[in-house]
């Protein structure tokens, strides 16, 4: 690697700098949606990136409204500042949105999941001239009314990875003491236990938010 793309971790710990990159790509999608302190910002999906996007919107000053069906990732987007949990296999998704804010929608939405209900759920959630950004990688075709991109006027946006500028500001954000990482965590172990942790992550993938290699 070149030592011009190396950038310096500064006091954070392994397991904190494990997270830097994951949480760079949540936040690059709530800056490319410019997300400004006070909006309701929806996160549909709350693996590891969606849970950086959380963090981010909540870092931001945002109000974070965390959307999945595990229970335990939506008690992890509360540690990193959801300020609403909506576990939507047990209640309807855009009921408790409209509920939230009085039928206006949410300010922006961050599609993390992956999924073609939570992509159309997020330009159902958000609000007229609201934005939308889509992270996550949908395997086929999304059946799109395009009403919901004509009468709301929505701008929607494509996020992939990250910037090195958005690398700076999440070891800013994890060196800030204000966000603590360590919950997400799901398992430890040993380098030559690679195999092991692949396979164990493939057995019960919901139970798992990151896991770590140490040498």
């Amino acid at each position: 690697m070149p030592h011009t793309k190396v950038i310096p971790a500064g006091n954070l710990s392994a397991e904190e700098t494990a997270c830097v990159e994951p949480f760079s790509v949540g936040w690059h999608a709530v800056s490319r949606l410019q997300v400004r302190p006070g909006e309701r910002v929806l996160v549909l999906g709350c693996g590891v990136i969606g849970l950086g996007a959380v963090a981010a919107a909540a870092f931001h000053g945002a109000r974070a409204l965390a959307a999945d069906v595990d229970d335990d990732k939506l008690r992890k987007a509360e540690a990193l500042g959801a300020a609403e949990l909506i576990n939507s296999a047990e209640i309807d998704l855009i009921e408790r949105v409209h509920a939230i804010t009085n039928g206006d929608g949410v300010a922006a939405v961050v599609e993390a999941a992956g999924l073609a209900q939570t992509t159309i759920s997020a330009l159902e959630a958000v609000c007229f001239s609201g934005r939308v950004a889509l992270i996550g990688y949908l395997k086929g075709t999304v059946p799109l009314e395009t009403k919901w991109f004509v009468s709301k006027e929505l701008d929607v946006l494509g996020s992939r990875n990250a910037t090195e500028e958005d690398f700076q500001e999440v070891l800013k954000m994890l060196s800030s003491g204000r966000v603590d990482v360590k919950p997400l965590i799901s398992r430890r172990y040993r380098l030559e236990q690679a195999g092991e942790a692949l396979a164990a992550w493939d057995r019960t993938p919901n139970e798992v938010t990151k896991i770590l290699l140490y040498p």
